[in-house]
């Protein structure tokens, strides 16, 4: 298991379970089986797999935990399909077609009466947080469902204060001189992805590749009011990524510089392999993190 993304959240008052009484709270509040009437359920699951009773796994100053979440699904197709069968009826038997509003009535109605035989979608999204520097780092793309992550976290523990980190013009605009100097600072060397809005009303949007050869037409739209939002960059040889300039980071990968480092030979379970390589990413992370405070700061 590595972290393919990371949305950040910075502890307010840092954190002050250590693992066992986490481990426990969370336990308390595992997940449950979707019921019949239920469209969804969140609870938290052990990053060991079914059947460990530990929900926390710490490596160092760092503590590993995972959201479970059960939704049931039900296709749009299924749904519109029978609504049209039932107003079809009504219509052949009254002459008349149901308004706008009783037929969204009738449509509610209808998904509750086939949730029980819904399918259900099984998914997970995986978390640490990082007693260093006081963050909370969550492996998924969307920021809507890491928030969804924090929300169950307040739910669970009574109270959780993280602050997410939010878009900021000012990364933007560090993000945009790099790419027209065509380098980084602190380690970070320029990679092919790019993403440029005009963070205005406009929603102008500009997508690149090989950002290597700029070419004339990119910088024009520079030129003309677009910042760079979306970059694709390698730090130190040792992770390639896309960095957001809401401090989002997305398609992490880590180059065999890291890779190398962990001895498969001498691990014997999948507990030892889940453990080698939290310690490993989240250290690699963690320096990471420090180089981006150091460049934007904690905005």
């Amino acid at each position: 298991m590595w972290f393919k993304n990371a949305r950040l959240f910075q502890l307010n008052e840092g954190f002050g379970l250590n693992a066992e009484q986490f481990s426990d709270a969370l336990k308390g509040d595992a997940l449950k089986a979707c019921a019949p009437m239920e469209a969804i359920s969140k609870g938290w699951v052990s990053p060991f797999g079914s059947g460990s009773e530990l929900f926390v796994l710490k490596s160092g100053d760092a503590l590993l935990f995972t959201l479970g979440v059960e939704e049931k699904v039900l296709p749009a197709a299924v749904v519109n399909h029978q609504l049209s069968q039932q107003l079809n009826t009504m219509r052949d038997d009254s002459g008349q077609k149901p308004g706008r509003k009783q037929q969204t009535d009738m449509k509610q109605q209808l998904m509750l009466e086939m949730l029980p035989q819904a399918f259900i979608k099984p998914k997970s999204i995986s978390a640490y947080i990082d007693l260093k520097l006081d963050l909370l780092v969550v492996d998924c793309a969307s920021q809507n469902a890491a928030e969804d992550l924090v929300s169950q976290l307040r739910q669970t523990l009574g109270s959780f204060k993280a602050s997410a980190f939010g878009p900021a013009s000012s990364m933007a605009q560090v993000l945009t001189q790099w790419v027209l100097q065509a380098k980084g600072d602190a380690g970070f060397l320029l990679d092919n992805e790019i993403v440029l809005e005009t963070l205005d009303d406009t929603n102008g949007v500009v997508r690149g590749r090989n950002i290597a050869h700029l070419d004339d037409q990119m910088k024009l739209h520079i030129d003309n009011g677009y910042l760079v939002t979306q970059l694709g960059l390698a730090y130190n040889d040792r992770i390639e990524l896309v960095l957001g300039h809401d401090m989002g980071i997305k398609k992490i990968k880590f180059t065999d510089m890291v890779l190398d480092q962990l001895d498969d030979e001498s691990i014997e379970s999948e507990w030892q392999l889940l453990d080698s390589r939290f310690t490993l990413f989240s250290l690699e992370l963690r320096a990471l993190f420090k180089s981006l405070f150091e460049v934007f700061g904690n905005h």
